[in-house]
């Protein structure tokens, strides 16, 4: 990221933090469910602290707008979710975090909005003489399975979810109101982008513009599920996405003893000479609110210190799913994602001595990130792996530093490559605990390292 210039500075060393707020703020189900304001928002403030010990700079705020349901099915973009709130509460929440040097982002749904969206409200009421029938994709000629009398394109056969029609002038014209105005207005620092990759890039042209115009700082992630990222992401589009192609292998090369696995993909997404994701910025996770849990995904609990480890060492931008810190827990089905969309537990935590541990392991890791140079900005080379062990460089313009990984239950040793690197006789200076200050001599093209603790890792400085 450290050559990236079309993101903003603060983005390049940030650490997110991403609640869904429906499920942390414990909102009934559905809106007509609560038809009075309740300001749940409010309770974010008793979170001010954990925020700031644990070493976030940036909090995501899932869909906030008023909805039917689950805050994807949007009625109103202009107006924060009644369950949560109002307007007012959410700008001074905005100022109150920006004091305490967080900023932050908020999802933006711009694919598609719910039944309740006025503009197809005004469809069902007046069918073709509709003056707002241009909004949505309607066929007059088929009907739906609510039997509205006409069909209409949706978000991947969910009716609930209305695609809105961004071919048209006024409806981009109204979501760029839409983007300004919580910049602007409320102070937002950007936008995660849902289902980014559905969207043409003409619209992306233009909400970049706008959004830059309005906040020249503001950050634009977008939800990128397949590639090529390189398609959304760029100087005139948005300035990151999400990094779903190394998420899966984040987890499973544990699972599976294999971390060929994850080096396959490192080398693929981001080597520095043929990485297909080299030049861009992706956000990367171990969960999110459409996922399991990383402690219900990985078999093995232990193997969370190494996963930790790895997501606050890689390249891009980390981000944590809320409650993971604590060990929270929760599997997707088919049918559901409330297990992985909990309230979050009050504070202070009453939480095992194992999961304390767990929270200390991320406010190290995320120190260890803000400490180095390299881990903020800079570029990633995969290096070496076999069944448990995965080596990697991570280098910028002020330092090169060696991150191996390991997902062994013993206390191994292992020989690291590093032919072609012109790091003959250089010295590698360790930066964890694990044995100090102790250096570590390149001879005959590789490092030998005589310990490397169980489900842990070692992180090593190069000294010429």
């Amino acid at each position: 990221m450290e050559n990236i210039n079309y993101i903003p500075d603060w983005a390049k060393s940030a650490v997110f933090y991403h609640i869904y707020p429906f499920g942390f703020f414990n909102t009934p189900k559905y809106g007509k469910d609560d038809p009075i304001t309740t300001p749940r928002l409010e309770l974010i403030r008793d979170y001010y602290d954990h925020f700031v010990e644990l070493g976030v700079t940036v909090i995501q705020f899932g869909p906030i707008f008023e909805s039917v349901r689950h805050g994807y099915d949007t009625t109103d973009y202009m107006k924060i979710d009644h369950r949560l709130g109002t307007n007012d509460l959410f700008k001074a929440i905005v100022d109150e975090l920006h004091d305490r040097n967080i900023r932050v982002i908020v999802d933006g749904v711009f694919n598609h909005v719910g039944r309740e969206f006025p503009s197809f409200k005004d469809i069902q009421a007046h069918g073709e003489t509709s003056w707002r029938k241009h909004w949505h994709y309607v066929d007059f000629a088929k009907d739906n399975s609510y039997k509205d009398g006409f069909d209409y394109k949706n978000w991947e056969g969910h009716y609930s979810l209305v695609k809105l029609n961004l071919e048209q002038p006024d409806v981009c014209n109204y979501l760029f109101s839409v983007a300004q105005y919580w910049l602007g207005e409320i102070g937002i620092d950007g936008w995660r982008l849902d289902v980014a990759y559905m969207i043409p890039n003409f619209f992306w042209y233009d909400f970049r513009d706008i959004c830059k115009r309005t906040k020249p700082d503001c950050l634009l992630i977008g939800e990128m599920i397949h590639g090529p990222y390189s398609k959304w992401i760029g100087p005139n589009t948005l300035d990151g996405g999400t990094g779903y192609e190394v998420y899966k292998s984040l987890w499973s090369s544990f699972n599976h003893a294999n971390m060929h696995e994850l080096k396959s993909n490192l080398e693929r997404s981001f080597h520095p000479e043929w990485g297909l994701n080299k030049d861009l910025t992706l956000v990367n996770f171990l969960s999110n609110h459409d996922s399991s849990r990383i402690l219900s995904q990985l078999d093995e609990y232990l193997h969370i210190y190494p996963a930790v480890l790895l997501l606050f060492t890689l390249n891009g931008i980390p981000k944590i799913y809320y409650g993971d810190e604590i060990g929270l827990r929760g599997i997707k089905t088919a049918i559901s994602d409330e297990a992985v969309r909990q309230p979050m537990p009050k504070v202070p935590f009453n939480i095992t001595e194992e999961n304390r541990a767990l929270l200390n392991h991320y406010k190290f890791c995320i120190q260890i990130r803000g400490d180095h140079h390299a881990l903020k900005y800079g570029n990633l080379i995969p290096l070496y792996a076999n069944e448990h062990i995965l080596a990697f460089l991570r280098k910028s313009s002020r330092e090169t530093l060696l991150i191996i990984i390991s997902s062994a239950f013993e206390t191994i040793s292992c020989k690291i490559p590093l032919h072609n690197l012109g790091m003959e006789g250089y010295r590698f200076v360790e930066q964890l605990e694990q044995g100090g200050s102790q250096e570590y001599l390149v001879v005959n093209n590789q490092l030998s390292l005589p310990e490397i603790y169980s489900c842990w890792g070692r992180i090593l400085q190069l000294r010429q």
